[in-house]
């Protein structure tokens, strides 16, 4: 039997989330200094201290939540024994979490993949300077097939709105300029089971066309680097199924960018694997593994964020 490990995203951020993975942790500190040192940035500061509005920032948030996943694994590795490419049959990330889960794989080091999720979170923020205009909101109860039939009006043009995320069988969230989102909002309140609506704290229209611009400089920026091969296959958002060597990495990250996260997909596979005796949200936070939960009741689901939580873990394995 195996595990899949599962990397949040952002809005998985929050003032200490590494307290427990530093605090007597030298693996994890390694971690954080590494990642300091490739953004010249105090992230352990800003993670510890804040300010929260500061942390949430894209080109802050992201560096630090996968700073914080980063020094969750390598510290199952280092204090615990833990060996990834012999425990865990698949890695897979929400968004920004595949480059956590790539990084894990082996794909790219610590230091590139900081500096590519820090440029990343810079280009997102700095893509849609209008952000009065944009929106990205998360419809609860609805079906993807539910939105698709209402957004398909609004795939161009001045006023767009598409599907950013397919989190689950009763989440999905949509991107685009507000005008259109807020009339895919009325039309979903008219004609399916929305239970409520949420306005998400982003700095852009993300996981959208409209981050074009954004797109076609990451896609500069990536040819800089040189992917190394996978010591565990990612299971990657445009796809929703593994991927296993390093050609396409590069496409599939740029397409990320402009495109729908396949979550749900993703998880159906995972959970279709009869291998798979365990699901691990590693840290921080446990918005994954919750959202995983009320989705599929019957899985083995856990979170890996506190010292108990670990050593537990461990000893269940």
């Amino acid at each position: 039997m195996a595990s899949a490990l599962i990397f949040p995203g952002q809005g998985s951020q929050r003032v200490g989330m590494a307290a427990a993975l530093v605090n007597g942790y030298k693996s994890g500190m390694d971690i954080m200094e590494e990642v300091e040192d490739a953004i010249s940035c105090n992230l352990l500061k800003l993670i510890s201290e804040g300010p929260l509005e500061e942390l949430t920032r894209t080109e802050n948030a992201q560096p630090a939540i996968f700073a914080v996943s980063m020094a969750c694994i390598n510290i199952l590795e280092k204090e615990y024994g833990y060996i990834l490419c012999r425990e865990c049959k698949y890695l897979a990330g929400h968004s920004l979490g595949e480059y956590s889960a790539l990084c894990a794989a082996g794909v790219f080091t610590i230091q590139e993949a900081a500096r590519l999720v820090r440029f990343r979170g810079k280009l997102m923020e700095q893509a849609f300077p209008e952000k009065e205009n944009c929106l990205m909101m998360a419809l609860l109860g609805v079906h993807a097939s539910d939105i698709e039939k209402i957004v398909k009006p609004y795939q161009d043009g001045i006023d767009m709105c598409v599907i950013a995320n397919d989190n689950s069988p009763s989440q999905v969230v949509v991107s685009g300029t507000k005008r259109a989102v807020l009339e895919v909002l009325e039309k979903a309140k008219n004609s399916t089971e929305l239970v409520n609506a949420i306005a998400l704290n982003t700095s852009g229209p993300f996981h959208s066309p409209l981050m074009g611009k954004a797109a076609i400089e990451f896609d500069k920026m990536l040819g800089s680097i040189e992917f190394k091969e996978f010591n565990i296959p990612v299971i990657m958002n445009v796809l929703a199924k593994p991927v296993g060597n390093k050609v396409d990495i590069h496409q599939h990250l740029v397409r990320q960018m402009i495109e729908k996260v396949r979550w749900r997909e993703t998880i159906d596979f995972i959970t279709a694997d009869s291998e798979i005796d365990w699901i691990v949200e590693i840290a921080p936070g446990k918005v994954l593994s919750t959202m995983l939960k009320r989705a599929n009741p019957g899985v083995n689901v856990c979170n890996l964020e506190t010292v108990a939580q670990i050593e537990e873990f461990v000893k269940a394995e």
